[in-house]
């Protein structure tokens, strides 16, 4: 009888270690549908006077043609400022949240924004270096307002994100526009001397927001500026969609 439940043991014994040796299978094969911001090249490219100050003034467009929604909620208050989450949809219907940054409330736009949503950067053709470079940072409340390309998968045909409350975000196939008669459209060009500039816009410039590709985070256009007038050199350019656009905000 002894030698029977020694050898049992020795059977149990080694099943446990060939099990060991198994490889683990992951706990779940969800696959995660980011998003992807894309910076389309600025429109509606003017030249206007603020008092004494003279500003560049464009239109801003940013797209999502990823996987899944961009989906920005507000948690924690701290003063003036909320924390933000970004929500990461998956296949399989489940999703995840991750801290992505902070948004605090825009005063001139009357809603809460996401801070550094938006880098604009004027950048000279023909002066050496870094000189006659000038920018300026620009928060978004982030909404469905144009759509940009329906046939992808995941597009609804109608916006989804619609509200600058502590919810936000983009759809698949949509876009977000800030037209150029908006507080922060515009970069100060007093006392730049006239020529070609390139005119930058970097959407996500410091990274915070989890999506598929960074490399198409940042658009350029080239202008030239003379007195108070402004030609776009670049005979083509990604234009906003069909939307409705911000008319009042």
């Amino acid at each position: 009888m002894m030698h029977r439940h020694l050898t049992l043991l020795a059977v149990l014994l080694g099943l446990a270690s060939a099990l060991a040796l198994l490889p683990s299978s992951p706990a779940s094969s969800a696959t995660q549908l980011l998003p992807n911001l894309v910076a389309l090249r600025a429109s509606e490219i003017g030249v206007n006077w603020s008092g004494a100050a003279k500003e560049l003034r464009f239109s801003t467009t940013s797209a999502n043609l990823g996987d899944g929604p961009l989906e920005l909620n507000g948690g924690q208050v701290t003063g003036d400022s909320q924390q933000v989450h970004q929500r990461i949809y998956n296949n399989d219907g489940t999703s995840s949240d991750r801290v992505a940054g902070s948004m605090t409330y825009h005063e001139a736009h009357g809603h809460i924004h996401f801070d550094d949503y938006a880098d604009y950067v004027l950048e000279s053709e023909t002066a050496p270096g870094q000189s006659l470079r000038t920018g300026t940072k620009q928060t978004f409340c982030i909404i469905d307002t144009d759509r940009i390309n329906h046939r992808l998968p995941g597009a609804p045909k109608k916006a989804v994100y619609t509200t600058c409350g502590s919810e936000q975000g983009m759809s698949v196939g949509w876009g977000d526009t800030y037209r150029y008669y908006l507080a922060g459209q515009s970069i100060d060009i007093t006392g730049l001397p006239d020529g070609d500039y390139r005119l930058i816009i970097r959407i996500d410039p410091k990274g915070r927001l989890l999506e598929t590709d960074e490399s198409d985070n940042e658009s350029m256009v080239r202008v030239r500026i003379t007195g108070d007038s402004v030609t776009v050199l670049d005979s083509a350019g990604d234009k906003p969609g069909n939307g409705r656009g911000r008319p009042n905000q």
